[in-house]
C-alpha cells in the first residue's frame, strides 16, 4: 500500500492497516520523514530516523497534508505502544499541542536562562537537555518553559543545542580539497547568518547525512523553520 498524503489522509492510512490487522512498517515521508511499525495492526513503535518511541511519535507530524506514504509487510515485533484508538487520539491532539508551543519556545533545542533551577548556568540550558538531565519528557519541559516565558521568569538565548554540530565551512566544488569541519556555532559566530546555517543542515540530513541524535535534530529544525516562516509572513 502507498500513496500522496494529498489524495489520502495518513489517519486513514493507519485506520485501514489497523482493521486488517496487518505486521509491517509504514514509512511517512514529508518534512520530517518517520515511520510507524505495526504488529497485527496495532502500533508497536515509531518514529524519526533514529529518535524512537512514544514521545518521538508524537512529535512526528500526523496531519501533515503533503508527502507520501508506503506500507511494506515484514517481520516485525513488539508489544503495542496501547490501544491504537487511544494511540492516535493522544497523538493528533499532542500534534496540535505541539505547534502552539513551538510556537511560543521556537524548538526543545533552543536555550534558555534565568533563575529556574538546571536553566540557571551562564549561557542557559536548551530544553532538551534539561529535559534529559531531569529525565522528564522533552515536552514536559518545553510546556513548563512557555509559562515561565510567559511570567517573565526566563529569556531566550540566540543559541541552539544543534550548535554544536559541524559542517564544512564552505560548500563542496568539484576537484576542490574537502574544507575543514567547523562547529555551527562557531561558523554563526563568525558572520553565518542563522537561518542560513539552518537550511545547510537541514539540506545535509536531506541528502542522507546521519549521526547519533540526527532525528530529533531534524524535527527540530524544521520546527524552527515554519516558525521563521510564520514570523517573517505574519501582518
Amino acid at each position: 500500500m502507498q500513496g500522496l498524503l494529498s489524495d489520502i489522509p495518513l489517519l486513514g492510512a493507519l485506520e485501514l492497516i489497523h482493521t486488517t490487522r496487518q505486521t509491517g512498517v509504514l514509512e511517512v515521508q514529508t518534512d520530517v520523514p518517520y515511520t510507524v511499525a505495526f504488529v497485527g495492526g496495532e502500533i508497536v513503535s515509531g518514529g524519526i530516523v533514529d529518535w524512537i518511541g512514544l514521545e518521538a511519535l508524537y512529535a512526528s507530524p500526523l496531519l501533515a497534508e503533503t508527502g507520501s506514504f508506503a506500507f511494506q509487510q515484514k517481520p516485525v515485533t513488539g508489544r503495542p505502544l496501547g490501544a491504537f484508538n487511544h494511540v492516535v487520539s493522544d497523538w493528533a491532539r499532542t500534534t496540535d499541542e505541539w505547534q502552539e508551543v513551538c510556537a511560543v519556545i521556537s524548538s526543545p533545542s533552543r536555550y534558555y536562562r534565568g533563575a529556574e533551577p538546571l536553566f540557571d548556568l551562564e549561557g542557559g540550558r536548551s530544553v532538551r537537555a534539561v529535559a534529559r538531565e531531569a529525565e522528564v519528557p522533552v515536552f514536559q519541559v518545553a510546556q513548563f518553559v512557555v509559562r515561565a516565558l510567559r511570567e517573565g521568569r526566563l529569556e531566550a538565548r540566540e543559541r541552539f543545542e544543534w550548535f554544536r554540530l559541524k559542517l564544512q565551512a564552505a560548500p563542496r566544488r568539484t576537484g576542490a580539497q574537502p574544507e575543514p569541519l567547523q562547529p555551527l556555532g562557531q561558523l554563526i559566530a563568525e558572520g553565518m547568518p542563522l537561518r542560513e546555517a539552518r537550511a545547510r543542515l537541514l539540506n545535509e540530513l536531506r541528502m542522507g547525512l546521519r549521526f547519533p541524535g540526527s532525528g530529533w535534530v531534524w524535527r527540530d529544525l524544521v520546527w524552527e523553520v515554519q516558525q521563521d516562516l510564520a514570523a517573517h509572513t505574519a501582518p
